[in-house]
């Protein structure tokens, strides 16, 4: 079954509060935000379970922290096991209001590859060389605890009405540090509803994209591809299975938010030069240094996309520099760098675009603002 709204779950015992972190792939510019968030945070937290992508630099010694934490807090019960499924409502503190539901699903339904006919598929290009850090991570702990988010085209709202029909347990129900918002979680323990949504989603989905089809990553992709090869190269009886959350990609509580391309480089008029020669269109976009200039672009957003990445990556390689991904405006903004705006993709655009053409480029979209992702707070056992 490509979904077990059965499976054991592990819930951090007391305030939601006092556990729950962002996604690790956050704020990747900004070590600060997570030395703030740890100056506040209690002990025993999910930030003491995770790696934030700022600091792989300093991942051997982290990650041994982090196997030292797994230890004291399965020892000291810091987490209660419950069997079902989690419905989730965050309210971010942007004002918006998204449900999800939190269960397992088969890895061997999954594959990153782009062209891939599997019922759980990427939505953006796989970067395999982001992949081994988190094995060390995933390897070195006997729990997951997952940010990856799992989109479904259920425009009926079937799983919605199959949560809100079920008997429901409350979890956990407190505001989120790091500006998180608040957040409140319900234990499902009957599946039949839910199991008979996905089974409706499937079928729908060969009348609209011609293929069986259940879910696109939204995030946490390679988390996912992570999850998929410790499955395949050291199986155990658990972690043949990962821990998502799954949320209609209609939601009115989801957003797609464009990520723009942030690049410092030493000499500003030659990549001003070059980028005007390599990458040419029929559509406008502006790059800010910090002041707007206008350049040409091809008016396909994936192709305009494809074009800068292609230059942007080249450039730096060759004369120094680097890439940061960014969304918001205001993040387009820098000093001493320049801010390259892209145009998003609409979240109507995606199953159809993914299924006829494959995998979209690498950070085309995010979902909402930074501290909208995914908090860690569930977690499930995979040795």
């Amino acid at each position: 079954m490509v979904v077990d709204f059965n499976d054991q779950i592990l819930i951090p015992d007391g305030d939601v509060g006092d556990f729950g972190a962002v996604a690790c792939d956050q704020f990747s510019a900004a070590p600060e935000y997570w030395n703030n968030l740890a100056a506040v945070m209690p002990a025993q937290s999910a930030l003491d379970l995770i790696l934030p992508e700022c600091f792989l630099a300093d991942a051997d010694r982290r990650i041994e922290n982090i196997k030292s934490a797994a230890k004291r807090m399965l020892q000291s019960n810091r987490f209660k096991a419950c069997c079902g499924a989690v419905y989730v409502t965050r309210k971010t503190a942007y004002g918006r209001v998204r449900r999800g539901v939190v269960a397992s699903v088969d890895l061997s339904d999954y594959d990153y590859k782009s062209g891939a006919q599997t019922l759980i598929r990427a939505s953006e290009r796989t970067i395999e060389e982001r992949i081994p850090p988190r094995v060390k991570i995933r390897e070195a702990i006997d729990i997951e605890l997952p940010h990856i988010l799992l989109l479904v085209d259920d425009r009926e709202n079937l799983l919605k009405q199959a949560c809100e029909s079920a008997k429901r347990v409350p979890l956990y129900d407190g505001d989120l540090r790091g500006g998180g918002g608040h957040i409140t979680g319900e234990l499902i323990t009957d599946a039949r509803a839910l199991d008979d949504a996905v089974q409706k989603i499937i079928k729908a989905s060969v009348s609209k994209f011609g293929c069986e089809l259940f879910a696109l990553v939204g995030d946490g992709n390679h988390s996912l591809a992570t999850a998929k090869y410790c499955a395949v190269n050291n199986p155990t009886p658990f972690n043949g299975r990962a821990l998502v959350e799954i949320i209609n990609v209609y939601d009115d509580g989801l957003v797609f938010e464009p990520i723009h391309r942030l690049v410092k480089t030493d000499d500003p008029v030659m990549f001003m030069d070059s980028l005007r020669s390599a990458v040419k269109g029929n559509a406008k976009t502006t790059v800010y240094a910090p002041n707007p200039i206008e350049i040409s672009v091809p008016e396909d957003k994936i192709e305009a996309i494809n074009a800068v990445d292609k230059f942007c990556e080249t450039y730096v390689k060759h004369f120094g520099g680097y890439v940061e991904y960014v969304h918001g405006a205001d993040a387009l903004k820098r000093e001493g760098h320049f801010g390259i705006e892209m145009r998003g993709i609409q979240k109507s655009e995606l199953f159809e675009y993914v299924v006829k053409n494959g995998v979209l480029p690498k950070k085309t979209f995010s979902l909402g603002e930074a501290e909208e992702k995914r908090y860690y707070i569930e977690a499930r056992k995979i040795k």
